[in-house]
C-alpha cells in the first residue's frame, strides 16, 4: 500500500523527514559526489562515492533508507512517474546494497526486460540529481520511449 503523506502515521511522517532531510543534504552537497554508473545485462550497478566523511555518512543512510522504501512500498516523488513506477515493480527488482569505506555500491536488477528499462532509468536520474543537485529534483524524471507502464 502506498503511504501518502497526508495518511502517514507519526512514525513514517518522521521516517519521511528524516529520508527528506538527508535527501536535500546531499542535493546541496552534490559537487562533493562521484557518482559512477555502469548499465548491465539485467540492470545497473553503480558506484557512489565522497571524500568528504560526512557526505559518506549521509550515503550510507540515504541509500539503504531508499532500499527499505522500496521493500516496504513507502513511495515518495508520486509526481514523478519514475518513481511510482519502480515502486509499482518493486516484486521485480532485485536490489544489493554494499556499504563502502567512501560511499555504497549497489547492484539493482531485474530478469523482466520492461523492468531493466525502467532500473536503467532511474539509475540514470540518480546520476542527473548528483550533477545537478536542486535543479535537476525539481524537474519530472523521462521514462524510457518504449517502457511499458505498469501504473
Amino acid at each position: 500500500m502506498n503511504h501518502p503523506q497526508s495518511q502517514q502515521h507519526p512514525d513514517q511522517r518522521s521516517r519521511h523527514q528524516h529520508d527528506q532531510s538527508v535527501f536535500q543534504s546531499l542535493l546541496r552537497d552534490h559537487q562533493q559526489i562521484h557518482r559512477e554508473l555502469i548499465n548491465t545485462e539485467h540492470g545497473i550497478r553503480s558506484m557512489t562515492t565522497s571524500h568528504n566523511p560526512d557526505i559518506v555518512k549521509l550515503l550510507h543512510d540515504h541509500v539503504p533508507a531508499m532500499h527499505q522504501r522500496l521493500l516496504d512500498n513507502f513511495s515518495l516523488r508520486n509526481w514523478d512517474a519514475a518513481f511510482p513506477e519502480i515502486f509499482a515493480q518493486r516484486d521485480k527488482v532485485n536490489m544489493e546494497v554494499t556499504l563502502i569505506p567512501n560511499g555504497v555500491l549497489v547492484e539493482e536488477t531485474s530478469m523482466d526486460t520492461n523492468v531493466i528499462k525502467l532500473i536503467q532509468a532511474h539509475g540514470h536520474i540518480v546520476s542527473l540529481f548528483t550533477q545537478n543537485g536542486f535543479e535537476q529534483a525539481k524537474q519530472v524524471s523521462p521514462l524510457p520511449a518504449d517502457y511499458i507502464r505498469a501504473i
